[in-house]
């Protein structure tokens, strides 16, 4: 048995049954075995989208991503997902080889350690034959653990001696986590519940954190009990989409009637989040409004800015559970008044707009038709860019169904993050709503929904540019060269990949597309035509206009 196949038997044995690779000489033995002991493949034309799509997967599987690409510019390809990936907090093992030991010049050679330590992501280079299987296994474990990337490299000449074993297979890594038991701070349980006992205007602001089933009904019970409005953060988005009395998603992205309703909170109770400014608009969303911070990392300070008056260490459900013991039910409903129902429904209502008179479609419109006509049962994937706003309106999709993942800001993600969505629900439509200048970043990745038969549809909400620089380089009297482009054909171009592909130039059309895409499967490609004279409200906020 070689090396190579020593270590495809330890990561097997993991788990990680799905890799999403693009082969080179670092990588192309072990990927072969790891193949031949059952693991399924997804071969992506590019490496960033190699490492998206296993982050996608991480996200929403709860399983470890498993990506891997070759040395050298394998890795260096992966510089602007690994932080995305870093900063999301996603458990990734990302196997990348490394030069070989015995060869005097390789012309891939470089030292992969700072490149990915510079990301934040944690470096493991495996050098030592007797020690590798075990070295292997932790990283795994340190992946999970730690919730963060960690990239493996082995020079390839080394992965192909004979391994002297004997093999022992270690146990599977959800079987070996090193859990600590929390011990939870009784003095600040207590001052939050005095806190929710003095104060009306409450708001439950749930993260990813809160996002299990147990946390998600204890914060309902919570909120009933001390008559608080719901929220989410971007990431969560959809976990309260059924319910009354919710604000939808918190920060640069609420409707503006949400954030009038916001602005007069007195407390909020933010729970497995970790208070970004995104999401309090930089303070800006509830100025006026303490902040109880229940999470297993928790901070006072956060991205610069003092983000919470009262910490909390302890997992969403357990604090939450350990709070509501404290707290005595109030005798007022605080917020939960009927003409607060009212208020916050309509809150997330989307209003009808006029056309555009450029004659293109109002991005609003385009998402008030998906918003209807979207099934629940569909995976909708929400990317960064200018029109992220509007698509991050659409309230009637449940947070299992709806991904977001922009941590770093960077467009480009979303072809690749429904890649990973797609290979791990196949018998669920996804749906990738996309700007023209994110979705060309990645463009053959068309190819490999094709190649792969993956169920996806993406709509690409075409506005002939980058639509964020479009609209600060207007306002503020600058040239638009650098930032408008040609509308691109992407019917034409989702047509020479092989897929089903059409232009909507009216709502109509758009309904049309999306209903042919759910009733014969993906992949598929709709070219949406969006006007490029509507800035998001948010724009119009950062603009000052």
């Amino acid at each position: 048995m070689k090396i190579y196949e020593a270590l495809a038997k330890i990561i097997f044995h993991h788990g990680l049954d799905t890799c999403f690779a693009l082969l080179g000489d670092a990588n192309m033995h072990w990927a072969g075995a790891q193949k031949s002991l059952g693991t399924k493949f997804i071969y992506t034309w590019h490496e960033h989208a190699a490492v998206a799509a296993a982050t996608s997967y991480a996200r929403n599987s709860g399983k470890i991503g498993f990506a891997s690409v070759t040395c050298g510019p394998g890795l260096t390809q992966v510089m602007t997902i690994l932080p995305i990936a870093v900063r999301a907090k996603i458990p990734l093992l990302l196997f990348a080889g490394e030069a070989p030991l015995n060869k005097a010049w390789y012309n891939q050679k470089i030292d992969h350690a700072p490149f990915v330590t510079a990301c934040g992501a944690e470096y493991r280079a495996l050098y030592r034959p007797e020690t590798m299987m075990e070295e292997l296994s932790e990283a795994i474990i340190f992946a999970k653990e730690q919730q963060c990337p960690v990239v493996v490299g082995i020079p390839f000449d080394l992965q192909k001696q004979a391994f002297e074993g004997p093999l022992v297979l270690p146990e599977p890594t959800q079987n070996k986590l090193r859990l600590k038991s929390a011990v939870l701070p009784i003095a600040s349980l207590k001052k939050a519940a005095e806190w929710l006992c003095e104060h009306e205007r409450i708001i439950i602001l749930a993260g990813l954190g809160a996002c299990s089933q147990d946390a998600k009904e204890i914060c309902l019970a919570m909120a009933k009990k001390t008559g608080a409005l719901l929220a989410t953060t971007l990431p969560a988005k959809g976990l309260f989409h059924d319910q009354d009395f919710c604000l939808g998603v918190a920060g640069g992205y609420a409707s503006e009637k949400a954030r009038e309703i916001f602005k007069h909170a007195q407390l909020v109770i933010a729970v497995g989040s970790r208070l970004a400014s995104h999401t309090f608009d930089d303070g800006k969303l509830t100025p006026n409004a303490k902040v109880i911070q229940i999470d297993i990392s928790p901070n006072e300070y956060v991205q610069g800015r003092k983000a919470s008056n009262l910490t909390i260490k302890a997992e969403a459900a357990q604090g939450l559970k350990a709070l509501s013991g404290y707290i005595q039910t109030k005798t007022q409903n605080g917020w939960r008044t009927e003409g607060m129902k009212q208020k916050t429904a309509l809150a997330l209502t989307l209003t009808s707009n006029a056309p555009p008179r450029d004659g293109f479609l109002h991005p609003m419109s385009v998402i008030s038709v998906l918003q209807d006509s979207i099934p629940a049962s569909c995976h909708i994937i929400n990317t960064s860019g200018h029109c992220a706003y509007f698509t991050a309106q659409m309230n009637k999709h449940p947070n299992s169904h709806y991904t977001v993942i922009r941590d770093f800001g960077a467009i480009g993600n979303g072809t690749s993050f429904a890649l990973g969505i797609a290979a791990l629900h196949p018998d669920r439509p996804v749906i990738l709503l996309d700007g023209d200048g994110s979705a060309i970043m990645h463009i053959q990745e068309l190819d490999t929904m094709r190649r792969h038969k993956l169920n996806i549809m993406s709509i690409v909400l075409n506005d002939g540019g980058y639509g964020s620089e479009i609209h600060k380089l207007r306002v503020n009297g600058v040239s638009l060269d650098g930032s408008m482009f040609d509308r691109v054909d992407f019917e034409a171009v989702g047509t020479a990949f092989g897929l089903r592909s059409t232009t909507a130039t009216s709502l109509e059309g758009l309904r049309d597309s999306l209903a042919d895409f759910l009733h014969a499967g993906g992949p598929a490609i709709c070219n949406v035509q969006i006007s490029n004279t509507i800035a998001s409200p948010q724009m119009n906020r950062l603009l000052g206009s």
